[in-house]
């Protein structure tokens, strides 16, 4: 059997995951030179690993727009509906998303928002020495240095169990959080009882999203899940959540469709979570390119919030076409466009987008033009 990696994994081996967000795909998909092995919630899990050096450039195509709702229903896309309109009115509902060293690693930062987009709490975590997988490093941007002087899960721990003590709980992959949750409370606690935000089980909205869009999963049945594109930071990631859940609200049997005088109007479940003023309301329309373009400016002030080096290099690119929520963007310099164009940026320029416009935004590098 082909080498087995269970912590570090050589820089030259990605999964397909990995070297798709990189524009590439295995020559051989049925052949990996090597397995990640991960354990979760007591199963082992291996994902199969490629050599780059065996890879070709994926297929070309137009830049595609999120799906859009479907206007036929569906008996379980209207049991999630009415699930995300009913959250929405309970105050006790919060949303929670961790990020971590590794795939079950220590907690490095987490953050928990209200149903009506404030933020409860955010912060990164000292994981007191645990070392941060490079690829995990990729994904979330977190490095070491980042993680200097922040307060360990243990110091954390009063204010977390102060915000969550008597609430339900929400995240996106629900059963994931859950478990890294509890380890971290085994680990800093023994055998000592669960707080009840604990005990579980928790809300996962991204079981409920999957049976609203309906893509059905050929592989193992039921229903396809699909990922948030927050970003990869904890604060990102609830707002992008919420912004599905309130989406998902709007289609509720009941709920009159774009407009103010819904059943959420009043109630804050409209709102745009941490949205400027101005911002466009998901019973508005799309936003155009000069919407986005007017909006820039802010956009870069919540890149700034995670990435001064970022704010930088966006400075002198603009947002060049919109098609539905995809956003291309122009950089003048090839060398700046594709720092710019690496997961871990885009990541953090579609949740400032998500977090003024209020719902999911995936954000591309246009090809540089020297003529443009």
């Amino acid at each position: 059997m082909s080498e087995v990696y269970r912590d570090e994994v050589p820089a030259h081996l990605r999964t397909t995951a990995q070297l798709r967000s990189s524009g590439r795909r295995p020559v051989d998909p049925g052949k990996a030179a090597a397995w990640l092995e991960r354990v979760f919630d007591g199963d082992v899990w291996r994902t199969a690993l490629h050599d780059v050096t065996a890879t070709t450039p994926l297929p070309s195509s137009p830049p595609r727009a999120p799906e859009p709702a479907r206007a036929t229903t569906s008996p379980a896309r209207e049991e999630s509906a009415t699930w995300a309109r009913d959250v929405l009115a309970d105050r006790d509902a919060v949303v929670l998303d961790t990020e971590l060293t590794d795939f079950t690693g220590r907690v490095i930062e987490i953050a928990v928002v209200a149903t009506d987009g404030a933020t409860l709490l955010t912060s990164l975590v000292d994981p007191e020495g645990a070392q941060i997988n490079p690829y995990a490093q990729r994904a979330h941007g977190i490095t070491a240095q980042m993680l200097t002087g922040a307060p360990t899960l243990e110091q954390l721990w009063p204010k977390l169990d102060h915000v969550l003590r008597g609430k339900r709980v929400i995240a996106w992959n629900a059963p994931f959080d859950l478990t890294r949750l509890r380890a971290e409370h085994r680990h800093l606690f023994g055998d000592a009882d669960l707080p009840d935000w604990l005990t579980g089980p928790w809300l996962c909205a991204m079981r409920k999203h999957a049976a609203w869009v309906g893509d059905r999963n050929t592989k193992g049945g039921g229903f396809r899940n699909h990922r948030l594109e927050g970003g990869h930071r904890a604060e990102g990631d609830c707002l992008a959540a919420l912004a599905w859940i309130k989406r998902m609200a709007d289609t509720a049997p009941g709920t009159e469709a774009h407009a103010g005088t819904g059943a959420h109007a009043g109630t804050g479940a409209h709102a745009v979570a941490g949205a400027h003023p101005g911002a466009v309301t998901t019973g508005a329309p799309e936003p155009d390119l000069a919407t986005i373009r007017e909006l820039w400016p802010q956009v870069l002030g919540k890149v700034r919030e995670h990435s001064r080096s970022l704010e930088a290099m966006l400075g002198k690119a603009e947002p060049a076409v919109v098609a539905g929520r995809v956003l291309t963007i122009r950089h003048p310099s090839a060398v700046v466009g594709r720092r710019v164009a690496q997961s871990q940026n885009l990541g953090l320029v579609n949740a400032a987008l998500t977090a003024l416009l209020g719902l999911p935004w995936t954000t591309r590098v246009a090809p540089h033009d020297p003529g443009a």
